[in-house]
């Protein structure tokens, strides 16, 4: 990147040169976050250039400081910030110490988001470097161990003074760049299917908002039978180090090659990248289903089959502490748009609310489509339940509360249909409580109950949540 570093420096002072080139005003400052813009968004070749050593501490405070670094892995931004360090130390002719390190990295060090770094290279790398204080990285491991402990205001034993939240890597990403479209096409699809359980075949890569995105799919053994499956899912090849933080929705497709057939279509709304490397259907569709003619899903004579899945990858989320998180009460809301399709989607496909936290705990609707208990006719309902998505990794929480479903009304003088529950406990084994078969999709869409407003094709869901106890642990 030629010339990168004395730009910078430039920009970084007190704006002298830019001020001769572009004046006073808006324009300066137009320019100058244009500037820095184009710097934050080519981090990853900036962070290996030799013009990036040439920086002064000032620019280094506040390209770290930013929340628009175009880097997913804080662990490269630890080592380059080292490197610079170092490179400031020969500059002035001292040597390459802990302490030296320390002390040119100044207020820096406190802007590098330690807590994002992955456990093994923190304990490896981090730790070993002497740069920061034992009461410092006690506290990065204890913010890892129990994150809500922060969350509710509980810092424990060592204050964490490091950033914690995912950095927002989209300037200037268009809506375009959020959406794609990912394909698998299963060749010899009869060869696969007689392989072994847990086979697999990947797609190929595509990028989309910035990260790699692969389906997988797999044999599986359908759900308490031996019969053969066909597991779909979506893979993000970006995330070993757990600090990307986008939200995406995903469409997965079979799509038939019948004009009279319905496709096998499945979804996943609104799930948080950095709580998990993959996500889809253990059991999406049986070989069977598959292979049979009528359906159109298997091209015969070519011997293959096409998968795909659209995806949208949202607004990237930091997690952000605000005190209304610390209510008691609250209600957590989902509409489900295009109900009339989702009504026809696959057995399993679900659908989740956003996060509402109440009393510290983050909560969310979840619902899925499923068969009635031991009904042998084909009629869906649609399951509801509330989760409460704490990380996997905190063990020591539980909270007793009580909750009030509700499908909201429609029609004027129609009241919300709805089921209470009191004084359900939820903890680490147990995060979810709920009604397996809450209402059919017949009853919920028939008109004259006043659920389904069917000029928008749509429902809204409600649980109002009552934390009465609650409890979380620092061991």
């Amino acid at each position: 990147m030629p010339s990168l570093g004395n730009s910078m420096e430039r920009i970084s002072g007190e704006h002298s040169d830019v001020h001769f080139l572009v004046g006073n005003g808006d324009a300066k400052e137009d320019f100058t976050s244009k500037c820095f813009r184009y710097i934050c968004q080519n981090a990853v070749q900036l962070f290996g250039s030799d013009e990036f050593l040439q920086i002064d501490q000032k620019m280094l405070y506040n390209l770290l400081d930013s929340d628009r670094l175009l880097l997913s892995d804080e662990f490269e931004i630890w080592k380059a910030a080292l490197r610079w360090a170092d490179e400031k130390c020969r500059q002035n002719g001292i040597e390459c110490s802990s302490e030296n390190r320390r002390s040119v990295l100044g207020s820096t060090l406190f802007k590098i988001r330690f807590p994002n770094i992955h456990e093994d290279d923190f304990a490896k790398c981090v730790v070993p470097s002497g740069v920061l204080t034992e009461k410092e990285l006690l506290s990065v491991y204890q913010f890892n161990s129990h994150p809500n402990l922060y969350l509710r205001g509980v810092s424990g034993l060592y204050s964490l003074k490091f950033p914690s939240h995912g950095r927002i890597s989209d300037w200037n990403i268009s809506k375009d760049n959020r959406r794609g479209t990912l394909a698998l096409e299963i060749e010899k699809m009869s060869k696969f299917a007689g392989g072994k359980l847990g086979s697999r075949r990947f797609s190929e890569k595509v990028h989309i908002n910035g990260l790699p995105w692969k389906i997988e799919a797999q044999i599986r053994k359908k759900t308490g039978t031996d019969e053969k499956c066909l597991g779909f899912f979506l893979w993000c090849d970006a995330i070993e180090r757990g600090s990307v933080n986008r939200v995406f929705s995903a469409t997965y497709r079979i799509e038939s090659e019948k004009s009279e057939a319905e496709n096998s279509i499945g979804t996943f709304c609104d799930y948080v990248i950095n709580l998990s490397f993959w996500w889809g259907f253990e059991n999406f569709i049986t070989f069977a289903e598959l292979f049979d003619p009528s359906n159109g899903f298997y091209n015969r004579e070519e011997d293959k089959v096409t998968l795909s899945i659209d995806l949208i990858v949202k607004k990237e989320k930091l997690y952000k502490i605000i005190v209304d998180e610390c209510k008691s009460s609250g209600t957590i809301e989902m509409e489900i748009e295009n109900l009339s399709k989702f009504a026809r989607e696959v057995i399993v496909s679900e659908r989740k609310s956003e996060t509402v936290h109440i009393k510290g705990f983050p909560w969310k609707i979840w619902t899925q489509i499923e068969k009635k208990n031991e009904s042998t006719d084909n009629e869906k309902w649609l399951c509801i339940y509330l989760l409460c998505d704490a990380p996997e990794e905190d063990k020591n929480w539980s909270c007793k509360c009580t909750a009030i479903f509700r499908i909201v009304s429609q029609k004027n003088g129609v009241s919300d249909f709805r089921r209470e529950f009191d004084d359900y406990v939820f903890d680490n084994n147990e995060n979810s409580w709920g009604v397996k078969n809450f209402i059919s999709f017949g009853e919920l869409m028939d008109p004259f109950k006043g659920l389904y407003n069917k000029s928008e094709d749509k429902a809204t869901f409600a649980i109002d949540v009552t934390v009465k106890e609650e409890k979380m642990e620092d061991k």
